[in-house]
């Protein structure tokens, strides 16, 4: 009978022991030559800056920029879901919805200052063919906007404003 407490003891030791060793080959560090390593030199991968906008989409930026920055901080690029959080019961739906948006960038945001929470998007609108509809993605991400209560104003990007305009439209322009 001793043998058998003994038994015990020595398989519980032994079963402690390769868990700890388990989970402290897990938890270390890969080793250097696991990396893959990249160097500017590289011949095989070639890595350039890339441009956040056109020059049109610059233009029309640096006039919003020069309307609201009083007002509001300028944000460029932001993807949708650092402004939009989504919950539903049907998860199904909820993850069918975020699969939708997930890959969409907003083109300007304006946010409080104080609070840090979205008031208004700019849309910067291409211009399209006459009779083609706007594409589904963009009536849903505008339906999210509003359902959030965010602003959405739509810029075309072939159309020259004033920054008088822009505050005007952006609804910044201050009642006499």
């Amino acid at each position: 009978m001793p043998n058998n407490g003994l038994s015990v003891f020595l398989l519980a030791t032994l079963i402690l022991g390769a868990l700890f060793l388990l989970q402290w080959v897990w938890r270390r560090p890969l080793p250097n030559e696991g990396m893959v390593s990249m160097t500017s030199d590289s011949r095989e991968s070639e890595v350039t800056a890339r441009s956040l906008m056109t020059p049109e989409e610059a233009t029309l930026f640096n006039l919003i920029r020069l309307a609201a920055q009083d007002y509001f901080l300028v944000l460029v690029k932001l993807p949708i879901l650092q402004v939009v959080s989504v919950a539903d019961t049907d998860e199904e739906a909820r993850k069918a919805l975020m699969r939708t948006i997930q890959p969409v960038r907003l083109d300007v945001v304006l946010a409080h200052p104080g609070t840090l929470q979205t008031v208004t998007v700019v849309h910067f609108e291409k211009e399209e063919p006459e009779g083609q509809r706007p594409e589904k993605r963009d009536q849903i991400v505008d339906t999210v906007l509003k359902a959030a209560g965010i602003k959405v104003v739509g810029l075309r990007l072939n159309q020259r404003y004033s920054v008088e305009q822009v505050v005007a439209l952006l609804g910044l322009a201050e009642d006499e």
